[in-house]
């Protein structure tokens, strides 16, 4: 039986203790010794650690719209082209001095979702993932000139991740990657109206929020919070609400910035990969 650590493959040892008794705490410890001996040599063996990938990072506010770029030089029309968006979860590592939590984790291989895919001059979306049917769209005006960029409509936390645009032609093949990452403040456009003979500047919410917190900022990125007021639109059975802010004292020649999050720490898709925090080999050892 074996199991991946660090990209390496070690044999995992196992002993069978006797009918009615435990293996032993000395027993335990050599096994562990043997794995910890093995992390070693694998971690020695430098040429064989591959590179992580490249990401270029694109943040987008909350429940706007994002544009993520991808452009080959080498297609040349569409015709025998294919590209395709995936979509993988971020990995985030955590930190641990438990040997035993380290060695037993599992790495599960998760199918890339399908975001977007063309082949032969027509989109190709029988394997799109659900969470992207009609969210998402590329110029097909572009395509033949090698623009592949995807616009994707109204992105929410579950849209972070890395993305990887895909291409292949006649001429060439190529892929970007993409490290999507969504900011927990939405900034809806602020408008001015009159409400008793006052202007006042409002902006209302896209998403929906369990516990709405409204700041408001001037041109100086000042905030001037003070002044304002939320109305709540609309209301879920969950909780959730739409909501409203008005703006008062407000001067016609200023710039206004609306900014609206939840106090509620939104749950993010990443997929936690442990690693050994350092010197936690010095009870067995290190070199």
């Amino acid at each position: 039986m074996y199991f991946l650590l660090l990209g390496c493959s070690l044999p995992m040892v196992r002993q069978e203790p006797p009918p009615g008794s435990q293996v032993s705490s000395v027993m335990m410890k050599i096994v562990a010794g043997f794995l910890v001996l093995g992390l070693i040599l694998c971690q020695a063996e430098g040429d064989y650690v591959l590179p992580k990938p490249n990401y270029n990072e694109v943040k987008v506010p909350r429940f706007q719209n994002a544009t993520l770029p991808c452009e080959f030089s080498f297609i040349e029309g569409t015709q025998d082209m294919s590209f395709i968006w995936l979509r993988e979860d971020i990995i985030e590592e955590i930190e641990v001095e438990d040997i035993y939590a380290y060695i037993q984790q599992t790495f599960e291989f998760k199918e890339p979702q399908v975001v977007y895919s063309f082949h032969d001059n027509h989109k190709a979306l029988e394997d799109q993932s659900y969470a992207y049917q009609e969210r998402v769209s590329v110029d097909k005006e572009e395509v033949g000139d090698g623009v592949l960029t995807l616009y994707m409509h109204r992105v929410d936390y579950q849209d972070e991740g890395l993305y990887t645009c895909r291409a292949i032609g006649p001429h060439g093949k190529g892929e970007i990657k993409l490290k999507v990452l969504i900011q927990e403040e939405e900034e809806p456009p602020v408008v001015m109206a009159t409400e008793d003979n006052v202007t006042v500047a409002k902006c209302y919410s896209a998403g929906w929020y369990k516990v709405p917190i409204v700041t408001w900022y001037n041109r100086r990125e000042e905030e001037i919070s003070e002044n304002s007021t939320i109305i709540v639109l609309e209301e879920k059975e969950d909780g959730s609400h739409r909501i409203s802010s008005t703006l008062s004292s407000v001067k016609s020649h200023e710039i206004y910035h609306c900014h609206i999050r939840d106090a509620k720490k939104a749950r993010r898709a990443r997929t936690v990969h442990r690693k050994l925090k350092k010197g936690a080999l010095r009870e067995y050892g290190e070199f």
